[in-house]
């Protein structure tokens, strides 16, 4: 007998003898309202569209990411009934995006949609890549359906400032390109991208199958003692490395590496001291995915206590050796 079928049927022999227990009755509170930073720079809804045609009016797809504090806390994704064009039939775009007319056509409009993305935004700052793109598709959609309400004039735009493709950003900032072309994921990078160019990195959102709790790093996170203290100069490879008389703590998983003492060892090589807390001796953290979120805390309000420490992740590290 499957695991799944034995559980269904002791979870309806279970329900069939066993009388509901009455409801628990417990002392609720309205949720609390966190006040924000006081800099609004990192406050944005990262947005994106695919298109089933060349027609800007034709989108099929809205993803949008809506970043609070450099941390994204909501996201929108819909499928969208695309404004017939003489090309739509045809659908040119779907071998880019892997949408179908016949899916497409089962969701709402974007006049249906509107309220909903108007709410989302909440007057916020856009953010795409490709303006010229993105915020010309939102602007022909309000204006077909005769819509307002959304301010388009304060948008910016990430290729703009980088000079680069999504693909181009992604590599050179570490963000892995899992779903290219899903307008969610375009959004979500968009706005890894932004966050980036605006000095406040996405750091800890997580981590993810690949580099989580079944990953080889994650079954040995304790770094060895004897990795942990400042070599005599006479063992230091590279006296010239910017680790020279560092103080550096290591948090979260990293793809590359089997063992945090892999880690540690390269680090120790070039003249670091490894610590496993942070503080005001702190100069550089190098942090991986599923990062301590305590350890992230901290780092923050050393930083704004005026403490200069370099925070890397595993694709700039790699640079640097």
């Amino acid at each position: 007998m499957k695991f799944l079928d034995y559980f269904q049927i002791n979870v309806t022999t279970e329900h069939a003898e066993t009388p509901a227990p009455r409801d628990k009755k417990y002392s609720l509170q309205a949720p609390r309202r966190r006040s924000m930073n006081d800099d609004i720079q990192d406050d944005f809804v990262a947005i994106d569209f695919e298109t089933m045609t060349s027609c800007l009016t034709s989108a099929c797809a809205i993803g949008m990411a809506k970043v609070i504090d450099g941390e994204i806390v909501q996201e929108f994704y819909s499928l969208i009934n695309p404004i017939r064009d003489k090309h739509t039939d045809k659908e040119p775009n779907r071998k880019i995006h892997g949408i179908s007319l016949v899916s497409a056509e089962k969701a709402n409009t974007f006049a249906e949609l509107f309220e909903g993305v108007r709410l989302f935004i909440s007057g916020l700052p856009i953010v795409c890549h490709n303006k010229s793109a993105d915020i010309a598709i939102l602007e022909q959609l309000m204006d077909f359906y005769g819509l307002s309400g959304i301010n388009t004039s304060t948008a910016i735009c990430t290729y703009s400032l980088t000079g680069k493709s999504l693909s181009e950003c992604c590599k050179e900032y570490g963000i892995k390109k899992e779903r290219h072309h899903n307008a969610l994921w375009d959004a979500e990078a968009c706005a890894k991208i932004y966050l980036e160019l605006i000095g406040k990195p996405i750091i800890n959102q997580g981590g993810s199958p690949i580099f989580g709790k079944n990953s080889p790093m994650a079954a040995t996170r304790n770094i060895d003692k004897t990795h942990r203290h400042r070599l005599d100069d006479d063992q230091i490879k590279e006296k010239d490395s910017i680790f020279y008389n560092s103080t550096v703590v290591i948090t979260g998983v990293f793809e590359g590496f089997e063992s945090r003492d892999e880690l540690a060892l390269r680090l120790q090589s070039l003249g670091a001291k490894i610590t496993s807390s942070i503080s005001k001796k702190t100069t550089h953290v190098l942090v991986g995915s599923d990062a301590g979120p305590k350890k992230i805390e901290k780092i923050r309000q050393l930083q704004a206590e005026g403490h200069p420490i370099v925070l890397l992740r595993e694709h700039e590290f790699e640079k640097l050796i």
